[in-house]
């Protein structure tokens, strides 16, 4: 039995997707089918349901995980301790993202890694701040970029400020919005998910705003924004794309800084493969070491 072979399970298993898993490793479909061909060819036993929706787990599948993922874990840090530099340490990074790419500089972040920390790999989680920050804590992710003030129980650096306005629909009348109370009439298609851009909203127009409905996904609130069903928060980037393409309108009476930082577990920032992204994000937005 291969490392290489109970690493394909693992993602196979997390995903329910050859794909998806592929992607994670850097690899192919096809490869990572025969690792697990070959997996349960040396097991005798079959590991997943294939079906036209992915693949699930069976119960010997389910079984194999738990123990698959201990051994993997046991053997990484076999490989850490020995490690005599970060060049050596080897390791998957899942690191949550809310914003684009681009905006985080994730090619030069990737590009970085493969010159100083080639045995590191990163699984990209686009998603809001306040599941970033659950998934942390509940160790489904290793760290990520959040808005608003860092956690007692993390450790984190700023790494930008962002500029938040409102997105309206084109059909919004915006004479209409002479103060910032005006706002407070209408509509709002609220964050959720604990976001600190709607406690700033709340802190601005009170905690009894109209809201039709929440998402915490940036490009569903400006689809439902561009649909005509309220108004929300943006970050100024998106909105002035969205505002030249004629899909809304930018209203900048209560527009607002949000400092974006990089966080990672307190108690886990020992680990080297964690400590060692904490240090390529220092070097990545050219912060103190």
């Amino acid at each position: 039995m291969e490392f290489y072979h109970l690493r394909s399970f693992v993602a196979v298993a997390q995903t329910g997707n050859l794909t998806q898993a592929a992607k994670r490793l850097y690899t192919t479909p096809p490869a990572i089918s025969a690792h697990i061909k070959t997996l349960e060819e040396e097991l005798s036993t079959s590991l997943f349901i294939r079906s036209s929706k992915g693949m699930s787990l069976t119960d010997k599948g389910q079984l194999l995980l738990k123990k698959a993922q201990t051994t993997l874990d046991s053997a990484l840090d076999l490989v850490n301790l020995a490690a005599n530099n970060q060049h050596e340490i080897i390791g998957t990074f899942r690191l949550g993202i809310n914003l684009t790419a681009k905006q985080v500089n994730l090619s030069e972040l990737v590009g970085n890694l493969q010159e100083n920390c080639p045995g590191i790999s990163l699984d990209i989680h686009q998603q809001s701040t306040g599941k970033t920050i659950n998934e942390i804590r509940e160790h489904q992710l290793d760290g990520g970029y959040i808005f608003g003030d860092i956690p007692d129980d993390f450790i984190g650096v700023a790494v930008m400020e962002q500029q938040i306005t409102t997105v309206a629909p084109v059909t919004f009348d915006c004479s209409k919005i002479v103060t910032q109370a005006d706002l407070n009439i209408h509509q709002w298609i609220m964050m959720g998910d604990y976001c600190p851009f709607d406690d700033f909203l709340k802190g601005i127009l009170g905690n009894d705003i109209p809201s039709v409905l929440k998402t915490s996904d940036d490009g569903t609130r400006l689809e439902l924004v561009k649909s005509g069903l309220g108004l929300s928060l943006l970050e100024i980037e998106e909105a002035i794309l969205a505002e030249k393409d004629g899909k809304v309108q930018i209203i900048s009476a209560i527009d607002f800084p949000a400092t974006l930082h990089f966080v990672i577990a307190k108690n886990r920032s020992h680990e080297p493969v964690i400590s060692t992204l904490m240090q390529e994000i220092r070097i990545l937005w050219r912060l103190k070491l």
